[in-house]
């Protein structure tokens, strides 16, 4: 019985140091990505893979050709765009090879959180932001084509 419980204390502690190393990995997983996504100035875009086929200084709008909420405001954006002159182009779906980035992990994982945002996704000249304003769009391509 003696020898018995001593392994139980045994097992459970191994148990616990692991949950414990799992759970720092996690932390600083969770951390780290969190610090990498940062938008890069006050318009909210953050650096991003630009999608295969993203032409410089075009914002590339992403989002669903329908009548639902994200339907409507990806349309409302090209239109506001277009009233604009500002090139874009809408897209429902992208797709991104290993190509087109150095790091194919960390540029999906960027991708992934911005995909899991509200839709319409922008993407402008490496940078991209779920769901913006008009005005954000509107200062992240002038930001872009000023340089």
């Amino acid at each position: 019985m003696k020898g018995s419980t001593q392994i139980s204390v045994l097992i459970g502690l191994a148990i616990a140091a692991q949950a414990t190393i799992i759970g720092a990995v996690v932390y600083v997983k969770s951390n780290s990505r969190t610090t990498a996504i940062q938008p890069t100035n006050q318009t909210g875009f953050v650096k991003a893979a630009m999608p295969d086929g993203a032409i410089a200084n075009e914002v590339l709008i992403v989002g669903p050709e329908c009548d639902r909420p994200e339907g409507i405001r990806a349309r409302t954006l090209a239109s506001s765009l277009a009233k604009l002159n500002i090139p874009y182009r809408r897209t429902e779906s992208i797709s991104m090879n290993s190509d087109s980035t150095e790091d194919i992990f960390e540029a999906m994982e960027r991708m992934d959180e911005l995909m899991k945002g509200d839709s319409p996704v922008v993407f402008i000249n490496a940078k991209g932001k779920a769901n913006p304003t008009i005005d954000q769009v509107i200062a992240e391509y002038r930001l872009v084509v000023a340089q």
